[in-house]
């Protein structure tokens, strides 16, 4: 455990550098557990807990603050919970020159952007050209900071970088589901790592403890997709449930439901699911299902519903048997049941915000308040609500949507000499509210959406999975290559991940969308007829098989074969291999204005010795392959090829 070997956090208290602090220290190890206790004067304690995950040289770590006296701490500043130098091999100081420098000579930072409603979400490209010099470029002496926005940890940017120079790289993560920030400076030997909570400077009451972010480091050696890579094993491995004893072996294949439909139209849809036997494992009803809203609501545009949000009653209006009647019928057909819910966010007319006002942080003239799960007794109010529910209606994906940003929120409520301690208090409470779900139901999984994929960051890695990762997929006819160019860009960072498919039955916008888990709203809207098409229904059915065959390719190895591109003239190819069982899927895409109908592939995860056998889904043709290089023909414009393969 050599990085635990050094000091791997910083801060001042009272002012003084902890390096210059007199404290009583003792740092204990068992196995890969690591623990360093710090006691300082007045009482408080700093215990940073942390974990080596050995076949993958990586770290993690996470401190907690206490204040064990009867008087209140001195003030915590400039804190930092992660602090680390971590080597790179040796740059000379850049000096003024006609060339711009090669990029295999330079270090790079990479640092993808939030999901925000575009093309281009998670994704980074660190050579655009900014200046005088590409933008991901670090050279010694320069620094580069990155932060979040709003509070919400993968808004404008996500919490995940990639730092390599030559064959040598690290990935890391920031733990934490607010505002965080994310430093790094160059030196000549090596990279300076600084991350934490944005602009925190606070002090602990008599008997408070809080915990800070964590952080996760993980080196490589080999290119750039190895590190990736390797990162989406280490994810898998020892931060998703998915995978793991009682929960789910794959991301799930969800058919949406609008919770404002009516309990007969929910009811007819499944009929129809059950006798077509559609496979779909769960059913997803979306917002609108609560509240007491008489307006009617055949889909997410009409009907008051979004004025009763916060108001967790079941709407009777709709479901005149409080929903019991559609999970009981859910469950008979073999599905699972998802329910869409926004805890925190809160109408300020709701039952709940009437009655107990204390439980909410406000902002002038806003109408929507956020519920404070720093506090206790809004905190209990949240569990008690949400463990009635999964029980009385047999819920078994719970979803915990997030629309608003709550810095103000949080930066509002802070009394002076407290900078960030209602956010921290809320993010433990947000930390401690899954947590405790998750316990008292050992087979529950927990969704996390956020405006689609805006609170996406490794401490909800670890208790949930992001089913919809970007609201892009919001309108019922998005574009297909808006879903192509997000399948370039979270596999890099997410092996679970979900999307939609939308509503229309269209194979190349399908297979655009092919992701860990899948939600289609063929079935979604009462606007929309559903079952009177049988040869809809029928390639409905063959789109789900085909999609269930391919979903356990999609958490191997990822490789994207083209470079990300909004235009529509251009190729989309992914690979995902698995060299465990030596196989994989090749997913092709020539968009509508793109005039070559043939195109030539470097396969990743393989050399020039390799030989493969390569069937097409559609055709069913077989191809022998030697090599790593493969060609595809795709004739007509705006189509696809799906390709399986084993390695020989």
């Amino acid at each position: 455990m050599k990085l635990f070997d050094a000091e791997v956090i910083d801060f001042k208290y009272g002012g003084v550098p902890l390096s210059l602090l007199p404290c009583r220290q003792k740092t204990e190890a068992d196995g890969c557990r690591f623990v360093r206790t710090r006691a300082f004067e007045n009482g408080l304690e700093a215990v940073t807990e942390g974990r080596y995950m050995e076949a993958f040289g990586a770290y993690e770590w996470k401190t907690t603050f206490r204040n064990g006296s009867s008087d209140p701490s001195g003030v915590i500043s400039e804190l930092w919970d992660c602090a680390v130098d971590l080597p790179l091999p040796h740059d000379g100081d850049r000096r003024r020159t006609a060339y711009m420098p090669r990029p295999e000579e330079c270090a790079y930072l990479y640092s993808p952007c939030g999901s925000t409603w575009t093309e281009k979400e998670f994704y980074d490209d660190p050579r655009a050209i900014t200046g005088e010099t590409e933008k991901g470029m670090l050279f010694p002496g320069w620094k580069k900071r990155v932060s979040a926005s709003g509070g919400r940890s993968s808004e404008a940017n996500a919490p995940f970088f990639h730092i390599r120079k030559g064959n040598t790289g690290y990935v890391i993560a920031v733990g934490w589901s607010g505002q965080w920030t994310f430093m790094c400076e160059r030196t000549n030997d090596s990279v300076k790592i600084s991350s934490g909570i944005e602009g925190v400077r606070f002090y602990l009451k008599p008997g408070e403890s809080v915990s800070t972010s964590s952080a996760v480091i993980m080196p490589y050696t080999g290119s750039f997709i190895d590190g990736q890579n390797k990162w989406r094993r280490l994810v898998k491995e020892h931060f998703s449930l998915i995978g793991q004893p009682g929960r789910l072996p794959h991301g799930p294949l969800c058919a949406g439901i609008w919770g404002g439909m009516s309990t007969r139209g929910v009811m007819e849809r499944l009929d129809i699911i059950d006798k077509s036997e559609l496979p779909f494992e769960y059913i997803w009803m979306d917002a609108g299902w609560y509240g007491e809203g008489d307006k009617p609501s055949p889909d997410e545009f009409e009907g008051d519903w979004p004025e009763h949000t916060g108001d967790w009653r079941v709407n009777l209006h709709y479901h005149p048997d409080g929903l019991k009647e559609v999970s009981r019928r859910i469950h008979a057909g073999g599905h699972g049941f998802l329910l869409w819910f926004e805890p925190e966010r809160v109408r300020k007319n709701t039952p709940v915000a009437r009655e107990h006002p204390e439980y909410f942080l406000r902002l002038e003239n806003r109408s929507d308040w956020l519920l404070n799960l720093g506090n206790e007794s809004a905190f209990q109010y949240c569990l008690d609500m949400l463990c009635e529910k999964i029980e009385t209606l047999g819920i078994d994906f719970f979803r915990q949507d997030f629309n608003i940003s709550p810095l103000a929120y949080w930066n509002a409520a802070d009394e002076a000499d407290r900078s960030g301690i209602t956010q921290i208090k809320y993010i433990n409470g947000l930390y401690r509210l899954w947590d405790e779900l998750l316990r008292r139901f050992p087979r529950l999984m927990i969704d996390n959406c956020s405006s689609g994929g805006r609170r996406i960051d490794i401490e909800t890695l670890k208790r949930s999975v992001p089913l919809w990762r970007s609201d892009a997929m919001c309108p019922a006819d998005f574009r297909a290559e808006t879903a192509q160019c997000h399948a370039l860009t979270f596999p890099m960072w997410l092996p679970y991940s979900g999307t939609g498919a939308g509503r229309r039955c269209d194979t190349y916008l399908a297979r655009s969308c092919y992701s860990p888990a899948l939600t289609t709203n063929y079935t979604f809207s009462e606007r929309d007829a559903f079952g009177d098409d049988e040869s809809k229904l029928k390639w409905i059915k063959r789109m789900l098989l085909e999609y269930r065959k391919v979903r356990p390719y999609l958490d191997g190895d990822f490789y994207p074969l083209t470079s990300l591109s909004t235009q529509n003239d251009v190729w989309t190819v992914v690979q995902y291999d698995r060299p465990e069982t030596k196989d994989g899927v090749v997913l092709a895409f020539r968009r509508a204005e793109c005039g070559f109908s043939r195109g030539e592939f470097v396969l990743g995860g393989s050399s020039e010795q390799d030989s493969y056998t390569f069937t097409d889904s559609d055709s069913g043709e077989v191809a022998h392959v030697t090599g790593n290089l493969l060609t595809i023909e795709i004739l007509e414009k705006r189509s696809s090829r799906l390709l399986f393969y084993t390695k020989d």
